[in-house]
């Protein structure tokens, strides 16, 4: 069930592999759960490029003052037309795991390449659980507020 939309008006676009902060759940309690079996924050990037994107020296951030918070590591790739799920459980746990926690209440969330351009930022507001915001279609500039999350698979239509 959607719950709202909007077009995204951002001067910043993606680029470099046409990568996308593509759907995020900022609260999860039953949606999905990390290697280690605990329902953490997530945040899925999609590459609608035509090429693997190796992320090696590629950041994540929810503070764009920090653009560097989080160093992606260097033995993750996404192929093209494909997704990669990153867990926000604030631990070092494995290389999906990011650095920080999403806050429900709201914030932003950054990708950077590594010379330091971003590629696609989003700002969003309060979110319920496991509610997630998505891009509906796939890397599109509408995103919409959904209780049916797909993390780590298309957000179709």
């Amino acid at each position: 069930t959607d719950t709202g939309s909007y077009e995204d008006d951002s001067e910043i676009g993606s680029v470099d592999g046409d990568l996308y902060i593509n759907e995020f759940m900022a609260s999860n309690s039953s949606t999905v759960q990390d290697a280690g079996g605990a329902y953490s924050d997530w945040i899925e990037i999609y590459n609608a490029g035509t090429q693997t994107v190796y992320l090696g020296g590629w950041t994540i951030t929810d503070d764009f003052e920090d653009p560097d918070k989080h160093p992606l590591a260097s033995s993750l790739s996404i192929e093209a037309g494909a997704f990669l799920l990153l867990f926000a459980d604030d631990e070092q746990g494995g290389p999906e795991c990011v650095g920080f926690k999403l806050s429900a209440s709201g914030e932003s969330i950054g990708l950077y390449r590594p010379d330091g351009t971003a590629v696609d930022t989003i700002v969003y507001g309060e979110m319920g659980t496991d509610i997630a915001f998505a891009r509906i279609p796939d890397g599109s500039s509408t995103w919409e507020v959904t209780d049916s999350a797909t993390p780590g698979s298309s957000n179709g239509r």
